[in-house]
């Protein structure tokens, strides 16, 4: 997109604000839809009023919007307190996690058209809301404190069950008995082998009739960024999307998906066994970003492409056949890998931006673009199915959509096309602009010198930039990792949108502080990476918390290098590894979901950074520290 036409669409997308009013809309097929050129971001859509409507969950648009599938168009809409990013419907009954610290489930219905009970508790950022076969029970993974939620709606009761590392997707066995979590990030651990390192993202099962977590089946060896998991309609295979990264050689090429892979991986679920990690690429073609996942049925598999903006539509017992004759996997990084989908598979170009939310529904699918604010309808049972768009807001292009300069940033980090062949995207080494918990080796200061992945929250705040201060600025950054990454040349406009976007980030609230109660939304501070939501408190620090407050500003000395309000001086030191070489004093906010730690990766935990690999004392005076006082040191930085 060129200056002129990006000023125009800033310029005409500025005059609207999201509204923000709480008062629930009585819906009718006679309502009006939403006419505001606002940012909605739908998340989700399900299906009710026997399958004749969509209700399309809107996330920063904090709305719920109604589609009429006949008529292929809005009828109306519903306001809801506070963002929304997951959704289940069962009858005229909705339910909607919230986006909150202090997490809960919205029961909406629908026959009347507004929230009925906004009490219903589960933890910290809720997701991916699942009902038992019989309705009773109501499963949500909660991202932050990496738990399962088993909430009993008859009496509001409910267990926990903890998974591996930021639960974001669920789907259930037919029978109601196994649930599958696909766990967003890996757990890094120990490597017991340095030469050849191991980091794989997980699927956490759970026996829901016993509500006990029975397995977690790891999957190949880069494995990260899982969005979206299916289970078939059989019960015998769960599908799960994510990104395969090559992260143990050197960033000197793109092609053949040599950096990134888009996979989608099969299960077994009588066995729990990972069964083949499937690429979704083609030979000169990426697929990046794939998110949502579902089965149409028994032989349609369908997968979004959240970079590419496209839908996958896989012949399955076709490609059963070849996982079966392949005999299981010999070179996940060969490009021979990138022909599996030939000929079995279907990409449909979709006419949204940022296909997030899928829903197979009578032999068609619904995608729901985040980014353009509308949905696609494919018909399936088209022997050339094609993508027809249907509008969420009257009188809008998808074009005009974003609202603000960051706001068109974030699609620029997340769109694909940029890239060279389409293989990635800022996003795939940053989701969410934080990190992929991988070590890249990224040939800014030489090769063979692998650097554990940074959170690029509050990176155009604390300048210079990657671990050796090697980028001036963010907008630098921003430029060199299109060129050097991504095998592009970006215009000057997308840079400075995707600066924007960064500088626009803010801080999720620790799920260590004591999280308050939703408030109605006020004003904040924009520069303050500690103010998340409008609205959200951040909670306030334990009693441990506030002594290791103590000693990070007193006796530990971590405050000389670590000072409010970045909590970074901005400098370069040496960590005290043995090298004596400089490094780049990073953050703490949000220390607690960034593991691994040290420039190098080497501390899996914070209490390894603090003290275990801290032997010189160079990162804080912790070598004296009672075991309590270092329990209370962490409890703080784990609330940052």
């Amino acid at each position: 997109m060129n200056h002129t036409l990006l000023s125009i669409v800033l310029a005409a997308s500025a005059l609207a604000a999201i509204k923000t009013a709480c008062r629930p809309m009585i819906f009718s097929p006679t309502a009006t839809s939403p006419t505001a050129p606002a940012d909605l971001s739908p998340v989700a859509i399900a299906a009710f009023d026997g399958a004749q409507k969509l209700l399309v969950l809107c996330s920063t648009g904090r709305r719920a919007v109604i589609v009429d599938r006949r008529a292929a168009r809005c009828i109306g809409s519903f306001d809801l307190p506070v963002e929304g990013n997951g959704l289940c419907v069962r009858g005229n009954m909705a339910y909607i996690t919230t986006n909150e610290p202090a997490g809960r489930v919205l029961v909406v219905d629908l026959s009347a058209g507004g929230v009925v009970r906004n009490t219903l508790r589960a933890g910290h950022t809720p997701m991916s809301p699942v009902l038992s076969p019989d309705a009773s029970t109501l499963y949500v993974a909660n991202r932050f404190d990496s738990t399962v939620s088993i909430l009993h709606l008859a009496d509001s009761t409910s267990r926990t069950i903890p998974v591996i590392r930021e639960p974001v997707a669920m789907a259930l066995t037919p029978d109601g008995r196994l649930l599958f979590v696909a766990n967003h990030l890996p757990c890094v651990r120990p490597f017991l082998d340095d030469e050849n390192p191991f980091i794989g993202a997980e699927v956490s099962v759970i026996d829901a009739h016993e509500a006990r977590l029975i397995a977690n089946i790891e999957l190949p060896n880069g494995s990260q960024g899982l969005r979206g998991i299916a289970i078939s309609p059989d019960g015998r295979h769960a599908a799960v999307t994510h990104i395969l990264s090559n992260y143990t050689v050197p960033t000197a090429r793109i092609e053949g998906g040599a950096i990134n892979k888009n996979a989608v991986s099969l299960l077994d679920v009588r066995s729990l066994e990972w069964i083949e990690t499937v690429m979704l690429d083609d030979p000169h073609c990426g697929a990046a970003n794939p998110w949502a996942v579902a089965f149409a049925d028994a032989r349609t598999l369908l997968v979004t492409h959240a970079g590419t903006h496209e839908l996958s539509v896989v012949d399955f017992p076709a490609l059963l056949e070849r996982v079966r004759r392949r005999g299981g996997a010999t070179g996940l990084y060969d490009e021979k890998d990138l022909g599996m989908m030939a000929n079995i598979r279907k990409r449909i170009a979709l006419p949204v931006n940022g296909p997030r939310a899928l829903l197979a529904l009578d032999g068609a699918a619904y995608i729901a673009g985040f980014f353009s604010d509308n949905l696609a309808a494919v018909d399936l049972r088209a022997s050339e199915p094609r993508a027809h768009e249907i509008a969420l807001l009257d009188g809008a292009s998808p074009a005009a959509l974003p609202t603000s300069t960051a706001r068109m940033g974030e699609r620029y980090f997340n769109d694909a096309t940029l890239c060279f062949e389409h293989w990635q995207s800022c996003a795939s080494c940053h989701p969410d602009g934080r990190t992929d918990a991988l070590y890249w080796d990224l040939l800014n200061d030489g090769i063979g010198n692998t650097k554990n992945t940074k959170s690029l929250l509050g990176a155009p705040y604390t300048p210079p930039m990657m671990w050796r201060g090697v980028r001036e600025d963010a907008a630098i950054a921003a430029r060199a990792g299109i060129e050097h990454i991504q095998f592009a040349e970006p215009p000057d406009a997308v840079v400075g949108a995707i600066e924007a976007y960064l500088r626009s980030m803010k801080a999720v609230p620790s799920p260590r502080l004591n999280a308050q109660p939703f408030e109605p939304p006020k004003p904040y501070e924009p520069g303050c990476l500690l103010c998340h939501y409008p609205g959200v408190p951040r909670g306030t620090l334990s009693e441990a918390a506030r002594r290791g407050k103590a000693l990070f500003e007193g006796k530990a000395g971590c405050v000389e290098c670590h000072p409010h309000p970045w909590f970074t001086n901005q400098k370069q030191a040496d960590p005290g590894l043995g090298a004596g070489t400089a490094y780049d004093v990073p953050s703490l906010i949000e220390v607690w979901r960034t593991a691994p730690y040290l420039h190098s990766g080497d501390a899996t935990t914070l209490r390894e950074a603090v003290v275990d690999f801290n032997v010189l004392e160079k990162r804080g005076r912790t070598k004296n520290l009672s075991d309590d006082e270092i329990a209370d040191l962490l409890e703080y930085l784990e609330s940052l």
